[in-house]
C-alpha cells in the first residue's frame, strides 16, 4: 500500500491486518460483553503528511475491554 503518488520506503506498508472480537450475553434487562480490537497487534501507518518532517499516523494499539448496560 502506498500513501502518496510516488514510491517511498517510509510511506509504504506490506500488510495491514487488524481483527476484532466481541463476545456477549443479552437478556431483556442486562447486556454484558467483552471485546478486543486489533487482536493481531499489527502496527501500520494509516496516513501521512509529506512535508520535510516525514510525519505518519499509525493505527490504534491492541485494546481489551468490557461493556455492560442495564435497560430500565
Amino acid at each position: 500500500m502506498q500513501f502518496f503518488l510516488y514510491d517511498s520506503v517510509e510511506f509504504s506498508d506490506d500488510k495491514m491486518l487488524e481483527g476484532g472480537l466481541r463476545v456477549g450475553y443479552r437478556t431483556d434487562k442486562f447486556d454484558i460483553a467483552a471485546f478486543a480490537r486489533n487482536i493481531t497487534n499489527d502496527v501500520s501507518a494509516v496516513s501521512g503528511i509529506d512535508f520535510n518532517n516525514l510525519t505518519a499516523m499509525v493505527n490504534e494499539p491492541r485494546v481489551f475491554g468490557v461493556e455492560a448496560s442495564i435497560k430500565f
